[in-house]
């Protein structure tokens, strides 16, 4: 479901497939075990292999961004498809959460 690799702070995560209430939760432990617990806080998802979220899954992310932001970390988005974007504008995620449209774009600006 999901891969990653490092880029000098950053971890980018491709997501593959959906993120939902079948495997967000488990999504959650990994990034909090793999990386938030092992002080790796500069996080990029790129979701451009995301099929869906639906609204467990929307409320998952929020949850590892506040994580991530306690620990003076970010979370960044890559790619997301229409639909998916449109959830992170109706639910005005778009605003705590940047979306770019590249990695190396999210890469470049260094928050």
């Amino acid at each position: 479901m999901y891969t990653y690799t490092e880029h000098g702070k950053a971890v980018i995560i491709k997501i593959l497939g959906p993120v939902d209430v079948q495997n967000a939760e488990v999504f959650k432990d990994w990034i909090v075990s793999e990386f938030l617990e092992n002080d790796k806080k500069y996080i990029i998802l790129d979701m451009t292999h995301v099929t869906t979220v639906d609204s467990f899954g929307l409320g998952i992310l929020v949850g590892i961004y506040k994580r991530i932001v306690a620990v003076d970390g970010y979370l960044k988005v890559v790619a997301p498809n229409k639909n998916v974007r449109t959830l992170f504008k109706i639910t005005d995620l778009e605003r705590i959460i940047k979306i770019y449209n590249t990695v190396s774009e999210a890469l470049r600006e260094e928050e």
